[in-house]
């Protein structure tokens, strides 16, 4: 079986000789819920569905927003608080497929704490304001009644966050990737029951209306490379090796278990996500209900749901 799927994922195109059409495809976090993005891209995922995909890394949702907007890419995989402030501000942006639609992050603290409440005082490390880790930290200090007690510290990015963490400038951070210096995992953010997608394929409206057998073809390699991550461990662990530069059997292995539990098999958004965003940042003169049908659009995940696609994926 493994052999198999990994030919299918090695087959150059779906066309026999019709050239791959060029789609620039980004993502904001180094980290396991876009390790699907990259499965497709190493295993020819991509070149498969007559996709030549060129994959960078642009920290910050926001950044990737922009990116997307101003045409230098065609999709990204950014987290959905950025495409859910960006609509609401008027900006025609969709969120097209769901990576997660819960946060797999966990609290990560120094060693020496072992309760929530000595986070009092104490500062947390994000990424940049009204990123994903901001958003996702904020709603569980709001659980924990302490978004007035602990101090929230912008750092650029996610390296920069584990690099201050490991020389304790932080008392903690909110990541999936579990650092390389000695931590406590205080609590995870799934298990707080907080509807909020790390991670989402987003493409402009317009991209959407004039290309959408581009973005259907990206969305079944994307959707194939989730299925072969289930089938295949070995060639994924390589792949989070790669991207994650470790290569320590024990991380591998406890960022696998996350991939293959928290990565939606049938990567549909789910709308309460605009809810729970615009809680947290709310924008004024718009509401979840209104705003929820023009930033999400699942009809081409709900078509290769019907058509069977993902089904016998699975078989």
């Amino acid at each position: 079986m493994k052999k198999f799927l990994l030919a299918m994922a090695l087959s150059l195109s779906i066309a026999t000789g019709a050239a791959a059409a060029p789609l620039r495809l980004s993502y904001s976090v180094v980290g396991p819920t876009v390790a699907s993005v990259w499965m497709a891209h190493e295993t020819g995922m991509f070149k498969k569905y007559g996709l030549d995909v060129q994959l960078v890394y642009i920290a910050s949702s926001g950044t990737n927003i922009q990116a997307l907007l101003g045409g230098s890419l065609e999709m990204s995989a950014p987290g959905m608080s950025g495409v859910v402030l960006a609509a609401a501000r008027g900006a025609p942006v969709l969120a097209i497929g769901a990576m997660t639609n819960k946060p797999p992050m966990t609290l990560y603290v120094q060693p020496e704490i072992t309760r929530t409440d000595q986070l009092k005082g104490q500062s947390l490390g994000i990424t940049r304001y009204n990123s994903t880790a901001h958003t996702v930290t904020t709603l569980i200090l709001r659980k924990l009644g302490m978004e007035k007690t602990v101090t929230q510290r912008p750092m650029g990015g996610a390296p920069e966050v584990q690099a201050a963490f490991e020389q304790k400038q932080l008392a903690g951070m909110l990541t999936a990737v579990k650092p390389r210096a000695p931590a406590r995992a205080l609590l995870n953010a799934a298990d707080l029951d907080i509807p909020f997608a790390m991670n989402v394929m987003a493409v402009t409206q317009d991209f959407l209306r004039k290309n959408p057998d581009t973005v259907e073809r990206a969305m079944r390699a994307y959707i194939e490379a989730v299925a072969l991550m289930h089938h295949d461990k070995e060639s994924t662990l390589k792949v989070l090796q790669k991207y994650f530069k470790r290569s320590d059997p024990l991380f591998l292995e406890e960022t696998y278990q996350i991939v293959s539990r928290y990565i939606e098999k049938i990567p549909r958004v789910d709308p309460r996500n605009v809810a729970t965003t615009l809680e947290f940042e709310p924008v004024k003169g718009v509401d979840a209900e209104s705003l929820t049908p023009k930033v999400i659009d699942n009809s081409i995940v709900d078509k290769l749901v019907k058509e069977g696609f993902i089904e016998r994926l699975y078989r």
